[in-house]
């Protein structure tokens, strides 16, 4: 029996909130923004219920999958302009959909050259929408595709974690191959500038507002009116397994048609991380340590062909489009990590005309995920 026992609804309570505030700390600490957040959750959860201290299931865990992860995704889509990515974002969008595309390619490839077992179509389609938006899309698809099973869960989130900082390791060492310099010129490397400029504005760029009390409850407001209109929507047409999906088209209509109810809105972008991190615990604290590491390395084999069938199509492509290199680091970026690293990677290098770009494009990723993730899934289930 573990220490908190699962009706023990306030202790239990208590023991994810705890974990979750832990976290968020670690993760301003060196190690922590190598691990990130997400991975962090998982960890600490996965301790915390494999020695005892917390339950494997409880009630709890289930009232957060069913309430706090859809009224999420419309407080983390509200800024999904689609218009003003389309608009704004120029040359880097054609970088980002090439990305999207060999994103989709590589995990074709990799479906084909790994086994991942009888889940197969919904991992793969679950890690390819986290790898073209980001764990918002990776909790979408895989509550859309079915994964129940919190040890595949948390299995093919810490693979997605692993994978991010191959990733990343690969993307970051293209500049230096003379081959793909020569592939694609760029008008940005070799011309950096102050990247505490670009940084403030980064900030700028985001559009956060500060917190207000009436702007927060605006934006739960309209998230539950947002769920329960998807609800009704989906009893009616008898679809209810495609609840998360229609949350997420009502969510990016509201982001793109109803813009002077989301200019109320404020801190809706914080708390739907928040209630995606209260999410997490419960997947950790579901998961057999034994069993997540046993499935976890199949996946990281997968992420890792698509990954590299990714990087390869973008430098042919690129070539081939004469696209510039900077711009196709931060699209690829922005795909595979999501906006907010890929402006941090643009503002770095000093590459500020690219920052603003960066957001956006990770912003459409976060808008188009879930839906390629699910088709990808059924294509691959057929």
């Amino acid at each position: 029996m573990p220490l908190i026992g699962a009706d023990q609804q306030f202790a239990l309570g208590a023991a994810v909130m705890v974990i979750v505030a832990f976290s968020l700390w670690a993760e301003r600490r060196p190690l922590g923004q190598k691990l990130g957040g997400p991975l962090l959750l998982i960890a600490v959860a996965m301790l915390a219920s494999n020695i005892g201290l917390i339950p494997f299931s409880a009630p709890l865990y289930g009232t957060i999958a069913g309430v706090l992860v859809p009224i999420a995704i419309p407080l983390l889509l509200m800024r999904a302009d689609l218009r003003t990515i389309f608009r704004e974002s120029g040359p880097m969008l054609a970088a980002f959909l090439v990305a999207v595309a060999a994103t989709v390619v590589g995990a074709f490839a990799g479906a084909a050259v790994i086994d991942l077992g009888s889940l197969e179509p919904q991992i793969v389609g679950t890690i390819t929408s986290s790898y073209i938006g980001g764990s918002l899309n990776f909790v979408a698809t895989a509550e859309a595709v079915g994964i129940k099973d919190s040890s595949i869960y948390a299995a093919s989130l810490s693979a997605d974690a692993v994978g991010a900082v191959i990733f990343l390791l690969l993307l970051m060492g293209l500049p230096a191959l003379r081959l793909v310099r020569a592939a694609m010129p760029s008008k940005f490397i070799g011309r950096e500038t102050d990247a505490v400029a670009v940084a403030d504005h980064a900030a700028r760029e985001t559009g956060a507002r500060p917190f207000t009390l009436p702007g927060a409850a605006t934006g739960l407001a309209v998230s539950l009116i947002i769920c329960a209109l998807s609800a009704l929507l989906v009893d009616l047409l008898g679809i209810e397994s495609l609840f998360i999906l229609v949350v997420t088209v009502l969510s990016l209509m509201v982001a793109n048609v109803a813009k002077p109810v989301v200019n109320r809105v404020s801190s809706d972008f914080e708390l739907g991380t928040l209630f995606m991190y209260i999410f997490f615990v419960a997947i950790g604290a579901g998961a057999n340590v034994g069993e997540v590491l046993g499935a976890a390395l199949p996946i990281v084999a997968f992420i890792l062909v698509m990954v590299l069938v990714h990087l390869c199509l973008l430098v042919v492509i690129g070539r081939l489009m004469r696209l510039d290199l900077a711009e196709v680091l931060i699209a690829s970026n922005a795909c595979i990590l999501g906006p907010a690293p890929a402006a941090a990677l643009a503002a770095s290098k000093g590459w500020q005309p690219l920052v603003a770009p960066g957001l956006l494009v990770g912003m459409f990723g976060y808008a188009i995920a879930t839906f390629i993730g699910v088709a990808l899934s059924a294509i691959l289930g057929a």
